[in-house]
């Protein structure tokens, strides 16, 4: 049984007989309860109480369509959502601000620090009681595992919230308010977590059985250790934070005083987050992880009965072609697959509500508003919420492994937007039918001849969503058509008029039945996975001038893809090293939660973020015709950049506990 649903099952039973009724952080477990001894009392009850402890995962993820991390400018929601990220993206987030859409336990710190209570009060209970059929030895895995989750969940704080209060143990409940931890200097913080995880590293197996995937593993400690490390080093902690005049008003650090940001820059932290990638990319590889291939995912496609997709330009069955539409198929997969299916690429990877068996509003929120025309008449699809953006189509590369405007075997610009089947002509708009294939000669020149991810993952008109989700059958998107998957004013709210849609975490084999059905397997999200470490660790090779060293992590990645490798010849005024780095993360990385942090720890967030830089297609024209279709036009949201929207702010509402008054707690700078 995999740790989600053991934590189904099991916290249900943990929170009643522990009466986790409150919402504060210090004392989540009342001490006087009478039949407290039942949390730990044998081996099945213990393991409930632990996997409790890890439930805040679910609420901290960066993934679900609501969480503060989709602001970025990867996609764009419909403008009449109006959920936490359009409020970030939108530059209207405020402390008081209460979810609309949503629970506010998806705002980071709240579940951040509820959990850590309970990691606090497990810790605080697993020595005194002697629970049946548990050994010295399990409890001392059990504690690793709350020192990685500690760690966890206070850098999940630290990434959002910037400097943090540091919760070390379980606190007094009668503890008075200026009594509580104020925010700790950043590279306090970064040691203590990373002491954090060097605990559980050193105890932690390196790898769990199919039965308890989703547990800590040092393994995971490695890498979530590389990814912090890599943070601290990166600009916005490393002397280029803009406030630099933020301070605690009352707390002190230890050996810091009231300072919270270090403003001067020392390389010494790149070399220090240098071995931490290089432990962790060698931690993996001995545990047996590797990257997702064409020969795991051929094999699950013969499985599921899935056929190659529809590739531009790749009609005819050559061996280049075939290869090539293979291995869109295998980057469909790659999110998709379990590690049932032999994903070794999942280092650690997480089932999440938002994706489930046959149903998910992850799933929803990717389709378009029609997928089949069931037997009834009626039309069963989704939400056409999670569209990219134009900036999206274009940072995918060709098959040359280019960018578009810098490859000069692409097409040059005032061709992009034209017809790829050239000498044909629109079709007909269907009425009472989905489009079919005949939709095809409308795909432009840029969406033709590009890198395999790009069609495994971004959704563009005249394209195959995928192969058998119309009743067994493919479905093909006319975004041009009111009646199918384009704009219609009398549903104006599932809709974002970019002209994209992404199909990122869509199974391959997902099947909507004529009958109503619904069939896929959910994802296990993945929180951590092999393509991140080799990344991690070309951006400090970078960063520290290895040259030669960084352009092996990156042809790793580039490799997979099938597209050619980099060569120092390929570094120039267009593409300098760290933009061949930053890009390959965007690509890779695309959708997965990492954007929104790396725009802001590169500094680059005011002028990737700024008003006026979002652009999609025409989408918002009712039976639009290709040329009105077809024109970069600026999403019609208010998209904009304060140097506030650095970190989030510190809740304030009314209703919350004790750690929101908290005297010694300064708001981040700008709220």
């Amino acid at each position: 049984m995999k740790i989600k649903d053991r934590i189904n099952k099991m916290v249900q039973v943990v929170l009643a007989a522990c009466c986790l009724a409150s919402c504060d952080y210090l004392n989540v477990i009342p001490p006087a309860q009478p039949d407290f001894e039942d949390t730990m009392k044998d081996e099945n009850a213990t393991l409930g109480f632990l996997y409790s402890c890890y439930y805040g995962i679910t609420y901290s993820n960066p993934i679900p369509y609501y969480s503060f991390e989709v602001s970025a400018d990867e996609t764009a929601q419909p403008p009449l959502f109006s959920t936490y990220p359009q409020q970030m993206a939108w530059g209207t987030l405020s402390p008081s601000y209460s979810a609309v859409w949503g629970s506010d336990d998806y705002n980071i710190w709240i579940p951040s620090y509820n959990h850590i209570g309970y990691i606090h009060y497990f810790l605080s209970l697993i020595d005194d009681l002697q629970p049946t059929g548990v050994t010295q030895e399990d409890k001392e895995e059990y504690k690793a595992e709350c020192y990685f989750l500690e760690a966890y969940y206070h850098f999940r704080v630290l990434q959002a919230f910037g400097p943090c209060p540091i919760i070390p143990a379980r606190v007094d409940p009668n503890i008075t308010a200026s009594d509580i931890p104020g925010r700790s200097h950043f590279d306090y913080c970064v040691d203590w977590i990373v002491d954090k995880l060097d605990q559980a590293a050193a105890l932690l197996p390196a790898t769990r059985p199919n039965n308890e995937l989703g547990r800590a593993t040092s393994t995971i400690a490695k890498a979530l250790k590389a990814r912090v490390l890599l943070c601290a080093a990166s600009p916005l902690w490393n002397g280029s934070f803009p406030y630099s005049n933020w301070k605690n008003e009352n707390y002190e650090t230890p050996e810091y005083g009231n300072e919270l940001v270090n403003h001067t820059y020392d390389g010494s932290k790149w070399t220090r987050a240098l071995t931490a990638c290089q432990e962790a990319l060698a931690a993996a590889e001995e545990a047996g992880y590797r990257l997702f291939d064409i020969e795991t995912a051929n094999r699950k496609a013969e499985r599921d009965d899935v056929p190659l997709p529809f590739v531009p330009g790749k009609e005819e069955d050559t061996p280049e072609n075939l290869l090539f539409k293979e291995r869109v198929r295998m980057f469909q997969y790659m999110v998709t697959a379990n590690e049932g299916d032999n994903n070794k690429e999942l280092i650690w990877a997480q089932r999440i509500s938002l994706f489930s068996n046959n149903g998910g509003e992850g799933v929803e929120s990717r389709l378009p508003n029609k997928v089949v025309k069931q037997s009834n008449g009626i039309y069963a699809g989704g939400w056409a919420a999670i569209a990219p953006t134009l900036y999206s189509a274009q940072h995918f590369y060709t098959e040359n492994g280019k960018l578009p405007a810098y490859d000069p075997d692409f097409y040059p610009k005032d061709h992009w937007y034209t017809r790829f089947y050239e000498g044909t002509e629109s079709p007909a708009l269907a009425t009472d039918r989905l489009d079919s294939e005949d939709v095809k000669n409308d795909i432009i020149k840029m969406h033709a001849r590009r890198e395999a991810r790009f069609y495994a993952w971004i959704v563009f008109d005249g394209s195959q969503y995928t192969t058998k989700i119309n009743d067994g059958h493919p479905l093909w998107i006319n975004f041009k058509n009111k009646d199918t998957n384009g704009y219609n004013t009398g549903s104006p709210r599932n809709c974002v008029g970019t002209g994209y849609l992404s199909k990122k975490f869509i199974d391959p084999n997902i099947i909507y039945g004529a009958n109503g059905s619904r069939i896929h397997t959910a994802p296990r999200v993945p929180f951590i996975r092999m393509a991140e470490l080799y990344l991690n660790l070309a951006e400090c090779h970078a960063a520290l001038g290895n040259t030669t060293e960084a352009l092996i992590n990156l042809n790793v990645i580039r490799q997979r893809a099938g597209v050619q490798n980099l060569t120092e010849g390929d570094l120039t005024g267009e593409m300098n090293l760290m933009d061949w780095v930053r890009n390959e993360r965007f690509v890779e990385l695309f959708e997965e939660g990492h954007r929104y942090y790396d725009l802001r720890r590169w500094t680059l967030a005011p002028e990737m973020l700024k008003a006026g830089v979002r652009h999609g297609l025409n989408g918002f024209l009712v039976n639009a015709s290709f040329e009105e279709f077809n024109v970069p036009t600026l999403i019609n949201q208010p998209f904009k950049w304060d140097d506030r929207l650095y970190l989030l702010p510190v809740p304030t509402r009314d209703g919350l506990d004790e750690l929101y008054s908290n005297s010694q707690l300064v708001q981040a700078p700008g709220y």
